[in-house]
């Protein structure tokens, strides 16, 4: 399994913080044993009274840079978990001085980036705003371009996703070659809550060819009670009606180290046990699509569009290759 979305860098630098890491020894076990091969693994920022009341009151201070926070957290999650394949990403651009700053983090190891979370930032918007994206915003992700970063389309609202699909065609048609996902989005059209994707939505990521991160998380599933796991299956199989199954991946977005603080994400809302997912998952994923397809959606699919990319725009970068 290869998770398209799973807040390592944020549990990794929380533990630092806090110096307890049964967590992180937790989730390394979870790897090791598991056969997850890889995860984009997120550093994940809101507004500050956001992250006091969710992570603690030490893990965001003014007084440490993002830079700081990301080479930490890297730090630590490489020390645990060494053998994994990781695609190394920020959550939620708020506290990024500028397109220097993100050239510093690139030169450290980021990968990828998620504009916004839920808020307004200084670059983007996510569902707690109508607004779009922003003239700093569009310097940043031009820069994240440039530079071979994945762009990521989670948690953006409609406008910033609009603003960025057509940044992203732009930057196409000038003939770069441009990495972009929705890492967990699900569909709106079988669950209608603002973070998921109408058809609109999805078939403009496939313009741009894209892929889509269907995300285990009961919330984004299904309003009501019902087979989630059947269910789970049903988005893939309707965004992969539009997508195609080669443009389709899953992400676990575990948050079971907040359970005891963040009632939107808690242990009951796991539709998969992190523990076996990759079994059950799998095992889901081949009596629906059969074998071929279900090791694309878990593995193949992520590791070969976006990992394998990424890393060769990073290697081109480094051998000065436009």
């Amino acid at each position: 399994m290869f998770d398209a979305h799973h807040d390592l860098l944020s549990i990794a630098y929380k533990a630092y913080i806090t110096g307890d890491y049964s967590y992180l020894e937790k989730i390394s076990k979870d790897f090791c044993n598991n056969n997850v091969k890889g995860a984009i693994a997120n550093l994940y920022f809101m507004t500050k009274d956001e992250m006091r009341k969710e992570l603690g009151e030490k893990y965001y201070s003014d007084d440490v840079s993002v830079y700081e926070m990301f080479v930490k957290a890297k730090e630590i999650l490489d020390r645990f978990i060494p053998e994994a394949e990781f695609i190394y990403s920020i959550e939620g651009a708020d506290y990024i001085k500028d397109e220097n700053e993100l050239e510093e983090l690139y030169s450290a190891g980021l990968d990828s980036l998620i504009l916004c979370w839920n808020n307004e930032n200084k670059y983007g918007s996510g569902n707690n705003s109508n607004k779009g994206l922003t003239k700093d915003g569009e310097r940043l992700i031009s820069k994240a371009i440039d530079l071979g970063m994945g762009i990521d389309l989670s948690h953006a609202n409609k406008s910033t996703f609009y603003d960025l699909i057509d940044l992203i065609s732009r930057r196409i048609n000038e003939g770069k070659n441009v990495c972009c996902y929705a890492s967990h989005s699900n569909s709106r059209s079988l669950c209608d809550i603002d973070r998921n994707l109408d058809d609109d939505q999805l078939k403009k990521i496939k313009e741009i060819g894209g892929l889509v991160g269907a995300v285990t998380v009961k919330s984004f599933i299904s309003r009501e009670d019902v087979n989630y796991r059947e269910k789970f299956l049903d988005h893939i199989e309707h965004i992969s009606s539009i997508l195609g199954t080669y443009n389709v991946m899953v992400a676990s977005d575990d948050m079971n180290f907040l359970n005891d603080v963040d009632t939107y994400y808690n242990g009951s809302s796991a539709v998969y046990d992190y523990s076996r997912i990759y079994k059950d998952l799998f095992f889901d994923l081949v009596n629906r699509f059969g074998m071929k397809n279900a090791y694309a959606i878990c593995y193949g699919n992520l590791k070969e569009n976006i990992y394998n990319q990424i890393k060769y725009n990073r290697e081109n970068k480094r051998r000065g290759v436009r």
